[in-house]
């Protein structure tokens, strides 16, 4: 089962995990937080993942990161496969690029608010 690390402490990772959800995911995807104890099982056995403090996708041994993760996410939901094909096309350094500026600066952006999730949402997350 696929597990999508996260960080728990920024709501903007917390509310896209929330989005993804909501736009259809597959109940195989599962969700645990970088603070975790499912992620310190992750960054004992895989400590590659030590210097990642961003969303790490896990199936079995393969891991991505960044802009990587984001985009074979995306490219799951039926109604937005379009869009993950888009940023797949779109050279990596780029999207890494995006990625980075947007986790550099969310605390200095919009204000947004921690979706209070229902039980169905609330059933994805392992920690």
């Amino acid at each position: 089962m696929p597990i999508v690390y996260y960080d728990s402490n920024c709501v903007y990772c917390y509310n896209y995990a929330i989005w993804l959800i909501q736009k259809g995911l597959s109940r195989r995807y599962q969700f645990a937080s970088l603070q975790g104890d499912t992620a310190q099982n992750l960054l004992s056995n895989y400590p590659e993942t030590q210097q990642y403090d961003s969303v790490i996708l896990q199936e079995g041994d393969h891991l991505e990161y960044k802009s990587d993760a984001i985009t074979t996410l995306i490219t799951s939901l039926t109604n937005y496969k379009w869009l993950g094909v888009l940023l797949h096309l779109t050279p990596k350094f780029i999207r890494d690029l995006g990625y980075q500026l947007f986790a550099d600066n969310r605390n200095h952006m919009w204000k947004t608010h921690w979706h209070q999730p229902n039980d169905y949402e609330k059933s994805f997350f392992i920690d």
